[in-house]
């Protein structure tokens, strides 16, 4: 007994303590368990019925069955459980109380992974209540228990992600209207994805797995799914455990490293695709959506800090090479700025390679390319150039009135002001002309003259780089005396 005790006492002491709050408070509550008794007695009457009506009128009383349960538990596991989940991050990161979990040896990492462990288990929870039943429509008509299990498990994988996307949406939500704004986009989103990912569902319940991945691919395109889906949770949950973190913290170093990672791995899948259809489309598809993600990721960078703090200085690793990675990879705007500067060569070296290579030959694909360079470069020139103007005029104008963290306000009113001022003026003036419209990023795709939107986002890009020139020069070389001591 004494080797049992020490054993469960070692396991107790590496259970993460947060999971054990979240689920003890949630257990204790009285609403847990009526939905889930609800949810019992709802299956049972659903399926009585599915029974009673096989041979009376149809034989797919097993498709519709499978179909409206898989809905019940899609809508519990994807919607309700995760935003319920960052609705009371949110309110607790609103309320301050989250500070109190600093004054212990708590990492924010391990903060974030109990509250995502935490909805986990209760989307687990949930998903077992299902199962049984979703497994009886295996005796009606029409319904492959093979796809049902699949779907079971491509379900976990969606639900885990869209729980850490609603974790990570409540740790931004911190105060005032920032907390609203979040709190609804992801609400948004996360409604959008439902009805999206249900209508994916409902094909693959009507038509089979393999008439919807195609019979070939349907171990690929399902591996696929899961590893992309994978990868970009374990982004979202490094993203949330960031913005929990101290602000002296070199918080955006995983974040990156994440991101990197997430960026090799869809590399990796599109060039898999690619061999496979022997088209170099699915590169420049790859590439543009790559590129604009890059983009947006200006501002973020933009909104971190301009400083090196003394416990970022203490982790910077010596070696010429390991140190000039490190400021691509450490927290700071400039060091961000460059690690989408660098990511962004990547991107479009390798879409200029694979466009360029006898290998992949493909009708169209030459249009494409082209495409993609005028698109994906003049939005990535606009993208730095609102949010380095967005930096200069925070920095100078409102600096005692706006947090350097939320620049990407700045930005976006930037952004919104150079695009519609121009209309409204030339509207009081009459002025009747598609360069009014230059200034906005997403004229791009519809401009005619695309080569002079170029130019006007290089320009706006050049022109931006210039201003911040020496804000940008103060970090390097702050950066470079830590390196030199």
């Amino acid at each position: 007994m004494t080797a049992i005790n020490n054993l469960i006492d070692r396991l107790d002491e590496r259970i993460n303590p947060i999971i054990v709050k979240e689920l003890r408070q949630i257990v204790r509550g009285k609403f847990f368990w009526g939905v889930l008794i609800l949810f019992l007695g709802f299956q049972c009457v659903v399926l009585s019925l599915s029974l009673a009506d096989q041979n009376i009128r149809h034989g797919s009383a097993g498709q519709e069955t499978l179909m409206f349960l898989y809905g019940v538990l899609f809508l519990a596991s994807f919607a309700i459980i995760p935003i319920y989940s960052g609705f009371r991050f949110s309110r607790e990161r609103s309320e301050g109380s989250d500070e109190l979990l600093f004054i212990t040896t708590i990492t924010p990492q391990s903060i974030i992974r109990g509250k995502f462990a935490a909805s986990f288990m209760i989307i687990l929870l949930i998903n077992s209540a299902f199962a049984p039943f979703m497994a009886m429509t295996f005796f009606l008509s029409g319904v492959d228990l093979w796809a049902t299990f699949v779907m079971l498990l491509l379900g976990l994988v969606v639900c885990a992600g869209g729980a850490m996307f609603q974790i990570c949406i409540g740790s931004m939500a911190r105060e005032g209207g920032s907390m609203y704004l979040f709190r609804g986009a992801g609400l948004v989103f996360q409604v959008i994805m439902f009805f999206s990912l249900m209508g994916i569902s409902s094909e693959m319940i009507r038509y089979g797995l393999d008439r919807t991945f195609n019979s070939g691919y349907l171990y690929s395109s399902i591996t696929t799914f899961v590893v992309f889906a994978t990868s970009a949770t374990y982004l979202l949950y490094h993203a949330a455990a960031a913005v929990v973190s101290p602000a002296g913290t070199n918080r955006m170093l995983p974040v990156r490293v994440a991101a990197t990672i997430l960026w090799v791995v869809t590399l990796l899948m599109t060039g898999y695709w690619a061999v496979i259809s022997s088209s170099s489309e699915v590169f420049i598809v790859w590439g543009f959506i790559a590129s604009y993600i890059l983009s947006m990721a200006c501002l973020v960078a933009v909104s971190e800090r301009d400083h090196l703090t003394e416990r970022v200085a203490r982790e910077v690793p010596s070696g010429f090479i390991r140190q000039r990675v490190a400021f691509v990879f450490f927290s700071g705007a400039a060091g961000g700025l460059a690690w989408v500067l660098v990511m962004q060569i990547l991107t479009f070296a390798i879409v200029l390679f694979v466009s360029g290579s006898k290998h992949f030959t493909s009708y169209g694909s030459a249009s494409m390319s082209s495409d993609f360079f005028l698109y994906s470069g003049a939005f990535y020139c606009y993208m730095l150039g609102y949010s380095l103007l967005a930096a200069f005029i925070r920095r100078v104008f409102v600096a005692d009135y706006m947090d350097i963290r939320n620049t990407w306000v700045v930005a976006l009113l930037t952004c919104a002001v150079f695009s519609i001022v121009p209309i409204l003026a030339g509207g009081v003036m009459g002025m009747d002309s598609d360069n009014l419209l230059i200034a906005n990023p997403l004229y791009a795709a519809t401009a005619r003259r695309s080569d002079s939107v170029l130019v006007f986002a290089a320009c706006l890009a050049f022109v931006s780089l210039v201003i911040n020139a020496g804000w940008i020069g103060k970090q390097l070389r702050e950066f470079h005396k830590e390196m030199v001591r």
